[in-house]
This record gives structure tokens, sequence and C-alpha cells, in this order.
């Protein structure tokens, strides 16, 4: 494939240091925009209270902070259960309740009675350790608790084929697109691993034409190992009407890179600081990313998608996983004792190992809309 030169330009800076690329790199002062830091916090339940006592509608806010205590209560108590006995239930009411504090913040005026908006359908053949989630998404969304946390994400839904109200994912589909523990996922189930990091994500300028973009580079041999195109790059960040690839002729210590950039620009009036949260929100729908607890204390990577599968934005696949199995624990105990002995099993401790903290970390930034990392105490 013939590549595109590269648009002439420059990283952003701001004070001569390059901006981080962050979800909320930027926050409105009086004047002007400033530029976010990571919040270090050891306790981030601390935190998302502290932005629900700034609900102005008061019976809002006794009603996001009670959330917030059974979300907390719910967290604390699954710390201390087994994964087999009744971690996964635990930690789903906990997701819930703080899934409910965020619907609660964005819209800022208290809730009514809302259903699970998701449901399950267990494994039901012998031996199988696999079953679907059905999530309605038009029906009654209103009512539907996983629609109007995604609304409250800003994440789009797939929508439903008439006259069905509802879509339904396979477990593999959503286990799949699990972050935490994907290699394991992978090895387990005989599949080549999706997810492939990004080296770096830079917002790019032309001070003379005062037009900005992102580029994204990532290392060629992660790509060639798995069999991957090189164009996956620019195809899944986004799609080819979004994302080019470029001519790139770097290496970093020794492996070559390879550059995707924005095929279109956004234009700003004096800074380019001006429009950063504008281009980490038209583009954060296809990454995914860990917390780290080194710099940049964010790491970024691409999905590479089978043909036909729905995909989800992390934290709502982070939630529909753990209903899954906090609905297996509930309801057929048996099923989850035969899943954490089946190949997957591996998946499945990691899963509720790593990822409970993951999510908390992710939400604190969402209703901070600022970076939030685990504060590095020794």
């Amino acid at each position: 494939m013939k590549l595109h030169e590269a648009r002439a330009g420059e990283v952003v800076l701001v004070r001569q240091r390059p901006v981080a690329f962050s979800f909320f790199p930027t926050y409105q002062g009086t004047k002007r925009e400033g530029l976010q830091s990571t919040l270090f916090a050891s306790e981030p339940w601390h935190i998302i209270q502290h932005v629900l006592e700034k609900i102005a509608n008061k019976p809002a806010k006794r009603q996001a902070i009670a959330f917030l205590l059974q979300s907390k209560d719910f967290f604390s108590a699954a710390q201390s259960s087994d994964v087999s006995a009744a971690k996964p239930l635990l930690l789903y009411y906990s997701f819930l309740n703080l899934a409910k504090c965020l619907i609660v913040r964005r819209s800022g005026v208290a809730i009514g009675a809302i259903q699970h908006g998701i449901s399950e359908q267990l494994p039901i053949a012998a031996g199988s350790i696999h079953g679907h989630v059905n999530i309605d998404i038009t029906r009654r969304p209103t009512q539907s608790a996983f629609v109007q946390f995604a609304n409250a994400l800003g994440a789009t839904l797939p929508t439903p084929t008439a006259p069905q109200t509802s879509i339904r994912m396979r477990s593999q589909d959503f286990l799949g697109q699990i972050l935490i523990g994907h290699r394991i996922f992978c090895q387990s189930e005989d599949l080549v691993e999706r997810f492939i990091s990004l080296e770096a994500i830079d917002y790019m300028h032309e001070p003379e034409t005062k037009e900005a973009w992102l580029r994204v580079r990532a290392f060629a041999d992660d790509f060639t190992r798995l069999a991957y195109p090189m164009t996956g790059l620019s195809k899944n960040l986004t799609n080819s009407e979004v994302w080019r690839s470029v001519k790139c002729n770097k290496t970093i210590r020794r492996r070559r890179i390879i550059e995707a950039e924005m095929i279109g620009t956004i234009n700003y009036n004096h800074r380019p600081s001006q429009i950063l949260e504008t281009l980490s929100s038209a583009n954060r729908a296809r990454l995914w990313r860990s917390v780290t607890s080194s710099p940049p204390y964010r790491k970024y990577y691409i999905y590479q998608p089978q043909p036909t599968q729905t995909i989800l934005d992390q934290l709502l696949t982070i939630y529909i996983s753990t209903y899954y199995f906090g609905s297996i624990t509930r309801y057929k105990p048996e099923q989850l004792n035969f899943i954490l002995k089946s190949p997957i099993g591996p998946f499945v401790f990691e899963f509720f190992a790593n990822q409970p903290s993951q999510f908390l970390y992710l939400m604190s930034s969402e209703f901070m809309k600022q970076e939030v990392a685990k504060a590095a105490i020794t």
C-alpha cells in the first residue's frame, strides 16, 4: 500500500514541554484553559465523594453519596471474599452503584428506580464454559442502568435491528475485550492476541494555519508477530475515513516505528491547547488504557476486532463482564466453579485480582475529568 506523506507540523508544547496525551488534557480556567496534571490517590473513594459533594441539587447529592457508600461497602466486602464464593456478585453491585453515582453526577438530578438493562443466558450445554448477555438498548432506555451508564460516559451503543430492542453478545466477545489478562484469555482459548500497545500518541499542530490533529506511533513488530497488517494501526483507531497511515523512517531501540495520523484537522483561534479536549474526546472510543504506577501513568492500546464483533467502551466491557460472572455466582454457583477449573479459569482469577482496582481508578478519572493514578508510596 502506498503511504501518505505525514502532514507538516510540530508537537504541541506548553511551557516548552510536550503535552502528554490524556482523555482529560485540559481544564477551563477563569481566562484560559490549563493543562491537567495526574492526581495521585491511595483511596479514590474520597476523591469521588468530594466531586459528589459539589452537586447543587440536594436530593441528587444525597442520593449519589448514598450510592457511593453502598458501592464502597460492596467493594470492601469483595476484597475479603473468594472468587469462587461471593466476590463476582459483590463487585457487580459495587460497580452498579458507582455507575449510578456517575449518572446522577452527569445529570445533576436524582434518578428513579432503574433496572440492570442487561440479562444473561448462562451456559446450557454440558461442558460449555461460555454463554451470552442480552443488552436491552431501545425498549426502556431511561430505566436501564447500563444504557444510562453508557450515556454518562458519552459512549455509543450499537443500534438493534428492528423489531429487536436488544443486542446479544457472546461471552467470548466481551471477555476478549478485557485488557488486563488478555494474553491469558487468548492462550486458554487458542486465539491470536488482539491488543496492540501504542508507543505514543502526540498532539500535533501547524502554527501558521492554526490546525491541530493527533499522530500515533506503534512498533511494527507488534503487528508482524501477530500477522496483522500494518494498516491495522489506522483502521482500528477509528476507521480509514478518519485516520491514515503515513510514512515513517524512525526506529526506537532498533525497532521500526509505524505512524498514523488523523486525516482531518481541527482549527483553533489562539492556542492549540484550546482544542486538545476536542481531539481526545473524538478519538477515545477505540482506545483502551491501563492504569500504571509509573509515568505517564496510562498505557494505551488499540484492539483488532473480528469482522462481526460488537465493540464496547472499555468501562462498559469491564462492567458487563463483572455482571456476567456475578449473575453466574448468584444463580448457578456450581457453574462458576466449573468455569474456574476450565481453561479460562486463570483468566477469571486474574480478572478479579486486578480489574476491580483498574475500574475504580478509571471511574474516579471520569468523575474528576482528570487522570487519577495510584500513589506510589513505599
